[in-house]
């Protein structure tokens, strides 16, 4: 399993968009602990947040995320829900890829994700 740390400038606010987005709370390191972490997790797929400090360069913060797109996969019976819980962060429209999945992207805390079901006989 990989989970990937996003460095944020506030893994606590970013948090918090995450789970008004309908995503789950797993974990937040109390804030006097020092060691600002924050997991949080939707149908299983998970990150985590960390502290940009000693990880981005205050040049670089502009271009966190940059290049990167996180692909999780939901299952087909969630997307729309999921779809409709994201909305207030503007997605781009839910569509059927080239690949067939159904899927929309967001960007979330200076990253974009893309979050997709599999569709047909096939899909897990």
């Amino acid at each position: 399993m990989i989970r990937p740390i996003l460095a944020c400038a506030d893994p606590y606010g970013a948090s918090e968009v995450f789970v008004s987005a309908g995503w789950k709370l797993d974990f937040s390191q109390p804030v006097e602990s020092g060691d600002p972490l924050v997991g949080v997790s939707l149908c299983g797929n998970s990150v985590l947040l960390g502290i940009t400090e000693g990880y981005v360069s205050a040049d670089q913060l502009p271009c966190i995320g940059c290049g990167v797109v996180i692909y999780m996969t939901v299952p087909i019976e969630q997307i729309h829900q999921i779809y409709e819980s994201h909305r207030f962060l503007h997605p781009s429209g839910l569509t059927v890829q080239p690949w067939g999945d159904l899927a929309f992207e967001v960007h979330i805390g200076g990253y974009r994700f893309m979050i997709a079901a599999r569709q047909g006989l096939d899909a897990d």
